[in-house]
């Protein structure tokens, strides 16, 4: 007898949250090769929520001129203060746990929808709700707030 899951949708879309801002968390990252250029990449693996369901998302950083850019962006989004002209020696192990916030649009490539990181945002924490830091009016959208120097307060005060 045949068998099916139900619910599941076969249209080629998976659990795609629509383009916003959204708080992620790195639970996976390995290093790989791009298939185009053979150029060192570290594949990441994030999570997202979106309506209270658990959206896993791809990126790659890929160690190109062109493409350090992302690389700085994930760094700064992360916590990271970064220095001019620094040499850095970053590892796909130097990822995993780490937390921000991204630009997410929704992609469609091969007859597959998913999300897809536009760019890594600074991070914010004063937000529409000031009982949840760093959240959006839904806890899950646009994360409007000012950025906030090492020592937690904004960094346009005029002294």
């Amino acid at each position: 007898m045949p068998e099916y899951v139900s619910g599941r949708d076969t249209s080629g879309r998976e659990d795609v949250a629509p383009e916003g801002d959204y708080r992620f968390r790195v639970e996976d990252a390995v290093e790989k090769e791009s298939r185009n250029t053979g150029n060192p990449m570290i594949e990441l693996e994030l999570s997202i929520s979106y309506n209270g369901k658990q959206i896993r998302v791809y990126d790659y950083l890929v160690f190109t001129p062109k493409a350090f850019w992302k690389i700085d962006h994930f760094r700064i989004a992360t916590g990271e203060k970064l220095v001019e002209g620094q040499k850095v020696n970053f590892e796909a192990e130097d990822c995993i746990g780490r937390e921000g916030r991204c630009h997410m649009i929704v992609d469609t490539f091969e007859g597959k929808t998913r999300n897809k990181v536009e760019d890594y945002l600074p991070p914010t924490t004063i937000s529409s709700d000031p009982t949840k830091p760093g959240t959006g009016t839904k806890g899950t959208e646009a994360v409007k707030g000012i950025n906030l120097n090492e020592f937690g307060e904004p960094d346009d005060i005029p002294f």
